[in-house]
C-alpha cells in the first residue's frame, strides 16, 4: 500500500504546469465535508488534500521532512489550505488506535500536535504491545485532559470516524500512501519539497 515518489507521474505534471490530470476529487459524488483536520486560510487558492496511514514510512518521511517547508513557504503565507484526513490501510501494527487516539485528541483541539508526535514516534507505537497505555501516556504529554480523552477513546463515533475515512479512501480509489489532492487532481506519494512547491505554484496560477 506503500508508494514512493513517482518521477515518470510527475515529468507529466510539470510539463503541463499544472497538477496531474487524474480523476477529482469530486468524482462519483464523492464529499469531504465534515471530515479531516484542515489548516491554513480558508481564502487560500490552493486547496491540498492529504491521505495517510500514521504507520506509514514514506508518510512519517514527507510530514517530518517536508510538509514544515511547504507549511513556511505556501500554507502560513496563505496560499494553500491543507487537509489531512488519517485513514487505516491495516498494513501497519497499531495504526487503527493511533488514528483514533488523534481524532479524540482532535476533541480538545490538539490534532495537529498528536499528529507530529506519532509521526516522531512510529516506531515505538508501532512495536506497543501496550498500545492503550501508550496512547495515555502520549495524551499526558500533549496535556490533554485525561477523562475526556479516555472516555472519547472508547466511543463507538471516533471508530465509524475513521471507518468513514478508511471507505473515503477507497472511493477515491487511492493505491498508496500518502496520496494528495491538489484542487481536486491526485498528486501520489512522498514527493520532495522543490517538485511539490512547483504543483503548489501552477495551481495557484
Amino acid at each position: 500500500m506503500v508508494m514512493s515518489f513517482s518521477k515518470t507521474l510527475f515529468a507529466l505534471v510539470l510539463v503541463s504546469g499544472a497538477a496531474v490530470a487524474q480523476a477529482p476529487i469530486q468524482k462519483g459524488g464523492v464529499s469531504l465535508a465534515g471530515i479531516g483536520h484542515d489548516t491554513g486560510s480558508s481564502g487560500a487558492k490552493v486547496f491540498v488534500v492529504e491521505f495517510a496511514d500514521f504507520g506509514c514510512g514514506y508518510c512519517a518521511k514527507f510530514n517530518v521532512e517536508t510538509y514544515p517547508k511547504l507549511d513556511s513557504a505556501h500554507i502560513k503565507p496563505g496560499t494553500v489550505r491543507w487537509k489531512m484526513v488519517p485513514f487505516v490501510t491495516g498494513m501497519f501494527r497499531n495504526s487503527r488506535d493511533v488514528a483514533e487516539a488523534a481524532e479524540c485528541a482532535a476533541e480538545q483541539g490538539g490534532f495537529w500536535k498528536m499528529h507530529d508526535l506519532l509521526y516522531v514516534k512510529r516506531k515505538e507505537w508501532m512495536a506497543s504491545t501496550d498500545i492503550r497505555s501508550l496512547i495515555t501516556k502520549y495524551g499526558a504529554q500533549l496535556k490533554l485532559q485525561p477523562a475526556p480523552f479516555s472516555r472519547c477513546l472508547m466511543n463507538p463515533e471516533i471508530k465509524r470516524r475513521i471507518q468513514r475515512h478508511d471507505a473515503i479512501a477507497q472511493q477515491l480509489l487511492i493505491r498508496g500512501t500518502p496520496t494528495f489532492f491538489v484542487n481536486g487532481r491526485v498528486v501520489p506519494g512522498a514527493v520532495p519539497f522543490d517538485l511539490f512547491s512547483q504543483v503548489i505554484t501552477a495551481a495557484a496560477k
